[in-house]
């Protein structure tokens, strides 16, 4: 029967309409839309992350100049009085914040990805500080607020990688197995 010769009922709309809701309901059901950077904890963190890790690698090669002027330095200088850094330390915060933001921009598949890489090296860059931080093979000018600081945000990463986002990304993964 054409849509235009339903017939009207009792409360004066038409007879399709629960079919048409009922269409519309399927719809959004099988559509799974990528969830926004609000709704999904692993983009957020991932884009907030990155963002300090930009400004603090881009910082990182200006006063890594007030230390020992070798690229390697082991003394390297001071960020806000708190952080030791030098230029290769500086590379590894701008490369990791370019992988956050990149991956934060992307989807929540991608963003939980790229904070199990950069939560993982944060960690092993926190081991390698904590173990060789009075010793010549510190090249990175790692001191322990520098070695705190990649402890918990590297856990931070992982732990929200590893428990955050399950819903959505089953979701995801449902619809492109689909």
């Amino acid at each position: 029967m054409p849509l235009s010769a339903a017939p009207l009922s009792p409360a004066g709309t038409a007879g399709l309409t629960h079919v048409a809701s009922a269409v519309y309901e399927e719809e959004t059901e099988v559509a799974i839309k990528e969830p926004g950077i609000t709704a999904s904890p692993n983009r957020g963190l991932a884009l907030t992350v990155g963002g300090v890790l930009a400004l603090w690698g881009i910082l990182g090669f200006f006063f890594a100049a007030d230390g020992d002027p070798g690229f390697f330095s082991r003394q390297g200088g001071m960020l806000w009085n708190a952080f030791g850094v030098n230029p290769p330390l500086a590379l590894i915060w701008v490369l990791l914040a370019a992988v956050l933001l990149i991956t934060g921009l992307g989807t929540t598949i991608g963003s939980r990805n790229g904070n199990l890489v950069v939560g993982a090296v944060l960690v092993v860059l926190a081991v390698y500080g904590f173990v060789f931080v009075n010793t010549s093979a510190n090249i990175f000018a790692l001191n322990t607020t520098d070695n705190v600081f990649h402890a918990i945000v590297g856990v931070i990463l992982l732990l929200t990688a590893l428990g955050a986002d399950k819903e959505n990304l089953r979701a995801l993964r449902a619809a492109a197995r689909a």
